[in-house]
């Protein structure tokens, strides 16, 4: 065991210095700031007698436990392929965490959302695309009419892209399998998207 060191007895012990001893200013100033913040504690709303800061942070708190308590497994949203691009319904229900059947019924519905989705941007691609026709041959040959060009043009193509793009998605769920776009172009199994 260490022993505690003690000052050697024939040292004289130091003087206090001024900063160690309370002086009666001093003792008297501490009281009048206790004082004066009672008075204020007094003063102030009920809200911050009830400590409404560290409720509201226990709750924060409480919640962000109930919300990572319910909170599910990340599941991999990736769909499985096998070979040649077929679809594996077993393995991408499993990392998705459904059955086989639950998968198919999802497939389902999407092959009718996205044939729906093809018509539907189709048919805006082709109104689209009618009206700029129109306001081309309607407007004056000036620089009204390029400018027409260039502004319709964009949305046109756009809604095309986006119906070629939901019929190729449909093309791959009908077949079971990825597909290329050219692929798509060249099928004789049908073009057009089916539900």
């Amino acid at each position: 065991m260490n022993q505690i060191p003690l000052p050697p007895s024939d040292v004289p012990p130091e003087p206090p210095n001024e900063f160690t001893t309370a002086t009666p200013r001093r003792k008297h100033l501490a009281i009048v700031g206790q004082t004066f913040r009672g008075i204020g504690w007094l003063g102030s709303s009920p809200i911050h007698w009830m400590g409404i800061k560290s409720i509201r942070q226990g709750a924060t708190l409480i919640g962000g436990l109930a919300q990572r308590a319910r909170a599910r497994p990340v599941r991999d949203p990736r769909f499985r392929t096998a070979e040649r691009g077929s679809f594996d319904l077993r393995a991408t229900a499993f990392s998705m965490g459904m059955p086989v059947y639950q998968l198919e019924r999802h497939l389902a519905a999407r092959r009718r959302q996205t044939a729906l989705t093809a018509y539907l941007f189709g048919a805006f691609g082709a109104v689209f695309f009618i009206v700029w026709f129109v306001k081309v041959f309607a407007t004056p040959l000036a620089g009204g009419r390029l400018v027409l060009v260039i502004d319709f043009l964009p949305p046109c193509l756009l809604f095309v892209l986006l119906a070629f793009y939901q019929a190729l998605v449909n093309f791959q769920i009908r077949t079971g399998r990825t597909a290329g776009w050219r692929e798509y172009l060249a099928t004789e199994e049908g073009f057009w998207p089916r539900t």
